[in-house]
């Protein structure tokens, strides 16, 4: 159901049937409008609003966003993945190769935005190959040892314990 309510949102948007600045439904009335939770409904404009498709503000409602709001939005996911990026050890260059000096376009910047987001995912990657091979190390660990030799080991079988003391 998300994923159809999204397609409709997108295609109503692409058609024109929204143009920038327009009002959202709210989550409460899209969700009794269509027929889903609210939770899916708060999913997908969720998911709109990482895309740039749409823009909320805190107490007004949930907008079609314009050029200039997606070309903010699309400066706000690359400032996020930058970060990201930063808190991990970097090999090599930085991902966004942009330019200094000048504006970037929007799909200059969609396309930093997407070439940052690979460097995450591929990062991501390399973190969960590294967590598989500590989990292997850990169950290697914890597995009991091969027994030794039973004849070159030590044996308290015939042994006699005296107590000694008080």
């Amino acid at each position: 159901m998300g994923t159809q309510l999204l397609a409709q949102l997108r295609a109503a948007v692409a058609d024109g049937d929204l143009g920038p600045g327009d009002l959202l439904p709210s989550i409460r009335e899209l969700a009794e409008a269509t027929g889903v939770s609210v939770n899916t409904v708060r999913s997908a404009y969720a998911r709109l609003e990482n895309e740039g498709l749409v823009r909320t503000e805190h107490g007004r409602g949930t907008f079609v966003a314009d050029e200039r709001g997606t070309r903010r939005e699309l400066r706000r996911q690359i400032e996020r993945l930058e970060a990201a990026v930063a808190r991990r050890p970097q090999r090599g260059t930085a991902a966004s190769g942009a330019p200094a000096g000048r504006l970037l376009s929007t799909e200059e910047l969609r396309g930093v935005r997407d070439s940052l987001r690979g460097e995450v995912e591929r990062l991501d990657a390399e973190r969960a190959e590294l967590m598989r091979r500590l989990a292997e190390l850990d169950r290697l660990d914890a597995e009991p040892e091969p027994a030794e030799d039973r004849r070159s080991s030590t044996s308290l079988a015939n042994v006699r314990v005296r107590w000694v003391g008080g």
